[in-house]
């Protein structure tokens, strides 16, 4: 309903405009003389000359610009055409070189040179049907298909297909071949480009259109003019108002036009582009205009969907770039950044690295008991973002809490594998969870699918053992056993996530006693106290790191002082 009185406007308006136009171009156009045309003298020729001879005939036929044979029917004895001799050759067809060499040779007298001889495949029945409505009727075929067989300069033979346009000459026949096939070259053309062109004539109203425009409306092959308002009709309801205003302009001010519109032809609505000029002579009205259009359909479409992806790849952007500076604050605010303990004889550091383009799941904790013990641990919440951050904080917190039970190591790791299960079955993760006994120096410690512990003991560097059970939510029931080791003034214990060994181009092997040689190297004792632990967690996650590291490294370390 909407839009309905608007497009009866436009239309509307340029009815007038065309009307306007028209009666302007009656009353410029030169007036007809009254009365009786006047009389043409008569010419009295001279009977000899009143029929050209055959030669003043070949001359006209040379000013044409495509290759012309003038034939002569030969008759069967039924009185039926069995063949055409050439009579005249003009000089387009001698130039031409497919045309056959012995009517070349021939030319321009070649009498008696037989067609069907001279283009072998040409006479067939069809050919000879058109010969003799022509010969009969006066009545020229145009466009009629033919083949013929041509003997190229190496002896190989190829057929032409081609159109001839036959006439008659009194008892002849003129045989006119295309010009280098312009025509069926321009028909594919517009076919290949999706492309057509009209002009339209203002005083009789009429348009005339190309093969390929008659394509683009939906309209019989052959059609090649119709009157203007049935074009106009096959615009879209929705496209018709601008398209109206558009070529409102051009008639009334003789502007070019270059718009987009829509037309109903074959199928779907197509997008067609119109580019449209004024026609008129210098000074004088508009007569009309002359038009292209192109179907742009498929690429309009292209544009569209690329478009689409474009912005949907923007609000992606925007919602990842949302996310992880979420991810981040979260990772900020529950993560602590130090951990320090006081009166136990230990000290802690810890170094994180993030990952290139995403938050992880590494989480770390180190808490002193009521009893008088520490709570040492770091875990991995598997994946990264919203998901792995919000399992890496019910992991630590619920760890927290739990240690104030006083449980064992063993306990408390079954309880966070059970919370890790009742979490989904894609909330897995994987943490050493350790608590130190200040007063037997003694270290108790699970590992739940992690990498194992490294310990730095008087300039030496090694994995501790381990009793390595499954990660965190993957089986309900899971009993973990406990590694006990006594530990020594200046021993370095150095826990870490997988992120800080694990690259896909190496074994995780070689990574770990890569990781072993860092520690190694940095952990040169300067004085009696040896290395400042936190320079040391620096300098080996440096060491450690790639240039683009597809996960976040975590590594805790703690130093038995006394």
């Amino acid at each position: 309903m909407y839009g309905r009185p608007e497009q009866a406007d436009r239309g509307e308006a340029l009815r007038r405009t065309v009307e306007r136009l028209r009666a302007e171009h009656r009353r410029t156009r030169p007036a007809e003389p009254a009365g009786p045309p006047p009389l043409v003298p008569e010419v009295h020729l001279d009977p000899d000359l009143a029929r050209p001879p055959d030669l003043d005939l070949h001359h006209l036929l040379d000013a044409l610009p495509q290759a012309a044979v003038l034939a002569e029917p030969v008759l069967d004895g039924a009185g039926g055409v069995r063949d055409l001799a050439a009579v005249i050759v003009n000089e387009a067809a001698v130039r031409n070189p497919y045309h056959p060499g012995q009517v070349h040779r021939d030319a321009p007298e070649g009498r008696g040179v037989s067609l069907r001889e001279a283009y072998p495949g040409l006479w067939t029945a069809a050919f000879a049907d058109t010969v003799a409505e022509v010969l009969g009727t006066g009545y020229a075929a145009r466009a009629v298909p033919v083949r013929w067989l041509h003997t190229m300069s190496d002896g190989s033979t190829r057929a032409r297909h081609e159109r001839v346009t036959v006439h008659r000459l009194g008892r002849r026949l003129l045989l006119v071949w295309p010009d280098d096939r312009t025509e069926e070259i321009a028909r594919a053309a517009q076919r290949i480009a999706r492309v057509g062109w009209a002009e339209w004539s203002l005083p009789d109203g009429r348009l005339d259109i190309s093969p390929g425009l008659a394509v683009l409306l939906g309209l019989a092959p052959g059609t090649d003019t119709v009157p203007a308002g049935r074009a106009l009709r096959r615009v879209t309801e929705t496209a018709r108002p601008a398209l109206y205003r558009d070529l409102e302009r051009l008639l009334a001010t003789g502007e070019d036009i270059d718009v987009l519109t829509e037309l109903y032809g074959v199928g779907r609505p197509r997008r067609v582009r119109l580019v449209a000029e004024a026609l008129r002579e210098e000074g004088g009205p508009v007569e009309g205009l002359r038009a292209v259009l192109q179907d742009v359909t498929e690429l309009w479409e292209s544009r569209r969907r690329l478009r689409e992806q474009q912005e949907e790849t923007e609000r992606q952007a925007r919602r990842a770039d949302t996310e992880h500076h979420v991810v981040q604050r979260l990772q900020d605010a529950l993560q602590p950044h130090f951990a320090l303990l006081t009166g136990l004889g230990v000290s802690t550091a810890v170094a994180y690295r993030p990952a290139e383009g995403g938050v992880g799941g590494d989480w770390f904790k180190v808490r002193q008991l009521p009893d008088g013990q520490v709570l040492l641990a770091v875990g991995d919440a598997r994946g990264h973002g919203l998901d792995a951050v919000a399992l890496m904080s019910t992991l630590r917190h619920a760890l927290a809490g739990l240690a104030f039970t006083g449980a064992l190591v063993e306990s408390l790791g079954g309880w966070l594998n059970k919370i890790a299960c009742d979490e989904g079955d894609e909330a897995t993760a994987t943490a050493v969870v350790a608590r130190y006994y200040p007063a037997r120096r003694l270290l108790r410690w699970i590992c739940a699918g992690h990498p194992p512990p490294v310990l730095l003991r008087a300039g030496r560097v090694a994995p501790m053992r381990t009793e390595t059970g499954p990660p965190l939510g993957v089986l309900p029931d899971v009993v973990y056993r406990a590694v006990e080791t006594r530990v020594r003034p200046g021993d370095t214990v150095l826990l870490y996530t997988d992120g800080l060994i694990e690259r896909r181009d190496q074994d995780i092997d070689v990574r770990l006693e890569a990781l072993c040689e860092a520690v190694r190297t940095h952990a040169v004792t300067d004085c009696a106290t040896g290395p400042d632990l936190q320079e040391l967690v620096d300098e080996v996650v440096h060491e450690m790191s790639g240039p683009l590291s597809e996960d976040d490294a975590t590594l805790l370390a703690f130093r038995f002082d006394s």
